[in-house]
């Protein structure tokens, strides 16, 4: 007997047989048992999960001679022409080589003569996307006003290509890709009729290699079996299907959670010269990775994770191993980088850069422990700033009432009791509760003399020294003054810091003072900018002026 495919030895040829589909199914039931079927269906969905299949079915139950209730008998004259393919009454037409108006208008002549012995005419066309849109538009009345007892059946891969028009005029269904299981029985069904004798653990890696695709899975069977005879080893089907077992994915991860690099690349390296496919090994990488997330979120894993390929034990001690948002990152990486490998010619250097990648990949920081902790260093820093010694007698001379810009050498700093760096960042708190774009001011500011009549500030940009110079600004000064010292003084703001060779004038006490306020104001902006330089970090910020 000739030899026949398992994708055609295996096809269903009643509703009972069809493997998933139960809504669709159900629903083609139903119409024919209350004589409710709509005269155009539109079947989309993934390749290989029985779109034309389900169209040759329902067309057998529609003019089985001996139907019982809605299922074909598959014995009758009819069921069998419809099988092998030549009936009259019932065609498949491939909609990519007749995708013309000429092909269409044909079929609208035919359309229009009575069935020669069947109930219903029926016109299964396939890929129908492929249609020229001039053919779409000259199907569309018919479409909508057929003659009766004629049904039509589009089946399609891409659904998005059919004009909307066309949609409107039918009932639409989607078939959705097999689920691992399913296929896997009916793969360990072909094998157990044909004497094959293959381990579950192949059966599982062939499955996975269909991707939903029930042909497909059975066409890579054929393949294995074709490679290995009557007996079929793991090894054989890795070999076949171009994949890495189990163990080389475990070991890999060993490397990306210990960060060796090096490793990493030289097991690409032996990946690649042992003839594997790259890309199907970052498909299973990115599939390792995600059984990874759900052993260290779900609760049983044994029910979410039915593959036989997965060792539990292994993936409990490896997702432990990282946080898991080091997991997602890596998952969000290898995703990506499947899609850029198929769209590349340099598929091996995109694959290596990437597991380079996730070599670097580090936890997320929690931005509340963050702030809390750079607010922490802040606080530490006030609390650690050394006094200020014995201060200066006061001038007699009172400020001016107004601020001016000091273009002179400024004079020493002279602060009295309790007006300490501590004091001043009180006050710099206080006015920056209030009014909160100070604290971008202070940050160019610097304490020159504080005492119970004057306040001196240095700036050292001319446009600050302008915005702080507004009367509500230095109502806002004083104000912070008055409540934290319980002083009136007068605001005094000057452009620019003195010369270093300004210290040298001063006497030793005045020098002391004025270097340690210099070093107190140093130390103080070098604080901020670490905090400004996290945050730019954490937030992938600029600095904008």
């Amino acid at each position: 007997m000739e030899f026949q495919v398992s994708a055609r030895k295996w096809r269903p040829q009643k509703f009972a047989e069809l493997i998933g589909q139960e809504h669709i199914v159900r629903t083609l039931v139903n119409a024919i048992e209350l004589d409710r079927v709509a005269h155009a269906y539109l079947f989309s969905g993934t390749r290989g999960v029985g779109k034309t299949t389900t169209a040759r079915i329902f067309a057998k139950a529609l003019n089985c001679q001996n139907r019982k209730a809605s299922e074909p008998c598959d014995a009758c004259t009819h069921c069998l022409e419809i099988r092998q393919g030549n009936n009259l009454d019932v065609q498949e037409i491939d909609g990519a080589s007749n995708n013309g108006v000429a092909e269409v208008r044909d079929l609208i002549e035919n359309i229009q003569y009575a069935a020669s012995s069947c109930k219903y005419r029926v016109y299964i066309i396939d890929e129908v996307h492929m249609l020229s849109k001039n053919a779409f538009n000259a199907l569309l009345k018919t479409l909508e006003e057929p003659p009766p007892r004629v049904i039509f059946i589009f089946a399609t891969t891409e659904q998005n290509k059919i004009p909307e028009t066309i949609l409107s005029r039918c009932q639409c269904f989607e078939f959705k890709p097999l689920s691992h299981k399913q296929i896997v029985q009916q793969l360990d069904q072909i094998c157990k009729h044909d004497d094959i004798a293959i381990d579950r653990r192949s059966l599982a890696e062939i499955a996975k290699n269909g991707s939903g695709s029930m042909r497909d899975a059975q066409s890579l069977l054929d393949q294995v079996i074709a490679f290995c005879g009557k007996k079929v080893t793991h090894g054989s089907v890795e070999s076949v299907l171009g994949i890495v077992g189990q163990s080389a994915l475990e070991s890999f991860v060993d490397r990306l959670i210990t960060r060796d690099a090096a490793g990493l690349v030289d097991q690409v390296q032996e990946i690649a010269n042992a003839g594997k496919d790259l890309n199907t090994f970052c498909r299973d990488l990115v599939e390792y990775i995600r059984n990874l997330l759900i052993v260290q979120v779900a609760k049983d894993p044994k029910t979410v994770l039915d593959s036989p390929t997965c060792d539990l034990e292994v993936l409990a001690r490896q997702s432990k191993s990282l946080d898991r948002d080091e997991w997602h990152q890596m998952f969000a990486v290898l995703a990506r980088t499947e899609t850029e490998m198929k769209r590349s010619s340099l598929a091996r250097a995109v694959f290596e850069m990437a597991i380079l990648r996730l070599a670097d990949v580090r936890p997320f920081r929690k931005i509340d422990a963050l702030i809390a902790a750079i607010n922490q260093a802040e606080t530490e820093i006030t609390v650690e700033e050394t006094p200020l010694p014995a201060t200066t007698p006061r001038k007699e001379a009172s400020p001016p009432a107004n601020p001016e810009t000091v273009v002179t050498p400024v004079p020493a700093v002279r602060q009295d009791d309790g007006s300490s760096p501590s004091a001043w960042e009180q006050i710099k708190k206080e006015i920056s509760e209030k009014k909160s774009f100070f604290g971008h001011y202070f940050m160019v500011c610097d304490l020159v003399e504080l005492n119970d009549s004057v306040i001196h500030l240095r700036v050292s940009d001319p446009y600050t020294k302008e915005l702080i110079e507004k009367e509500e600004n230095i109502s806002a000064i004083r104000e912070g003054v008055q409540t934290v010292c319980q002083w009136d003084v007068k605001v005094q703001l000057s452009l620019s810091s003195p010369n270093d060779g300004e210290l040298e004038s001063l006497s030793p006490n005045n020098r002391a003072e004025k270097k340690i306020v210099k070093d107190y104001n140093k130390k103080n902006k070098i604080a901020e900018s670490e905090i400004i330089q996290e945050a730019l970090e954490i937030f992938g910020g600029v600095v904008t002026r």
